[in-house]
């Protein structure tokens, strides 16, 4: 009797065993890609999900590529970027934002990859007036990247797109250092 009742349960629930265990499988990575549009979510109970309002910078991403970095910024509107450099940290001050969305204020730690920076973090800052080692800036949000060796600090390669996903990115390119594994020969006599 106690199996035709399993039986029936099993029978009745095919997809029992298939379901996930979690948001995603250990190893996904469950955040942004530029350009791409995020997957259709199942429908939950409650509010639909709205987009993060103008003025908030919504995503902060990186990817390591052959030894180089690169640092994404993702928001729904057009903001400005400026760069200094501040005792071997990369200050790179936002305007045209002013709130940091979901997330967004974790620092992220990419010392574990094989790139040149160390650690992204993000906040909030008030306007400020430049002074001899920096320059003024409006009020907005303000990243520090440090970089692994300190003397490797350097302003990033920055370009921006309106992506297909209709929102706006900032990317931030760091070129990585030659590999300590790289050794120079002798030309042969």
């Amino acid at each position: 009797m106690r199996r035709w009742l399993l039986l029936m349960v099993l029978a009745c629930h095919p997809a029992f065993a298939d379901e996930a265990k979690g948001p995603h499988n250990e190893g996904d990575y469950g955040g942004v890609v530029p350009g791409e549009p995020k997957k259709p979510e199942p429908p939950k109970k409650g509010k639909p999900k709205r987009p993060a309002p103008k003025g908030t910078l919504s995503w902060i991403g990186f990817e390591a590529k052959n030894g180089s970095s690169e640092v994404f910024l993702q928001s729904i509107a057009p903001f400005e970027v400026a760069q200094h450099l501040e005792n071997g940290t990369l200050v790179v001050n936002l305007s045209g934002v002013s709130r940091l969305g979901q997330n967004t204020w974790r620092p992220i730690d990419t010392h574990f990859f094989d790139n040149p920076l160390s650690r992204i973090t993000a906040r909030r800052a008030g306007a400020a007036k430049a002074g001899k080692d920096h320059p003024g800036h409006a009020a907005g949000i303000e990243l520090r990247i440090t970089f692994k060796n300190p003397k490797d600090a350097k302003e990033g390669a920055l370009r921006s797109a309106t992506e297909a996903d209709g929102m706006y990115y900032q990317y931030l390119s760091f070129a990585g250092t030659p590999s300590s594994d790289a050794t120079l020969q002798e030309p042969e006599k």
